[in-house]
């Protein structure tokens, strides 16, 4: 997988709550934790780097219904300057190389990615239903990590060389804070996990958020 320097992924937030960078024994993926004795990355991975523990224990402040979730996500964003906008189609008629919108970014790729229009709102808040087939064969196996449909809550802010709306700092604090503040998880159960996230014609490096041993955010 290719590596980026650690400065791609070190946050203003990380230095004010006091995060750690440890690195997986098990799966070699470095990963930010509050807790100094923190051995693995949390995430219940084929290497074993941890278990599902949320079963029967709700890591939140209390119980959420499907639609209580969405709408305190769109909320809180809402509520800190993002315009909230409708889905668009599942099936990606804007593209010629996707059958179908597997993320909630394919609905801005590439006319607004690459600047060629405006986006709708910027920046904005969007639930998107998507279908996801390329990992089909993990569906079941993994216990509810892998779907073929699913809807993606995202954030997004479109920066330009004339303006820049927000960046990974902003974002991070902004995610951070929906999910103790306002789900009342505790900050030392939130672990930020490095990857490289690619889709749609775009890449780059992602925090992936473990919880309880689940990846609930990238």
């Amino acid at each position: 997988m290719v590596q980026f320097p650690v400065e791609e992924y070190k946050v203003e937030l990380f230095d004010e709550l006091g995060y750690v960078r440890k690195r997986c024994p098990l799966c070699g993926e470095y990963f930010w934790t509050l807790n100094p004795d923190q051995e693995t990355c949390g995430e219940a991975t084929a290497e074993g780097c941890a278990h599902y523990t949320f079963i029967g224990r709700s890591p939140t402040r209390r119980p959420y219904s499907y639609r209580e979730m969405r709408e305190a996500f769109l909320s809180f964003f809402e509520r800190h300057g993002h315009k909230r906008i409708k889905p668009y189609p599942v099936v990606a008629r804007w593209r010629d190389d996707l059958l179908f919108v597997h993320a909630s970014i394919i609905d801005f790729q590439p006319y607004v990615t690459e600047g060629i229009m405006p986006p709708p709102a910027n920046p904005l808040v969007i639930v998107q239903p998507c279908m996801r087939f390329v990992d089909i064969d993990n569906v079941g196996l993994t216990f509810g990590r892998h779907l073929t449909v699913f809807e993606m809550g995202g954030h997004h802010a479109f920066n330009t060389p004339e303006q820049e709306v927000y960046w990974r700092d902003e974002t991070v604090r902004y995610h951070h804070e929906f999910v103790t503040k306002v789900l009342g998880v505790k900050d030392e159960e939130v672990i930020y996990k490095e990857g490289v996230w690619v889709g749609g014609g775009n890449a780059g490096p992602d925090l992936a958020t473990i919880i309880r041993g689940l990846e609930v955010a990238t």
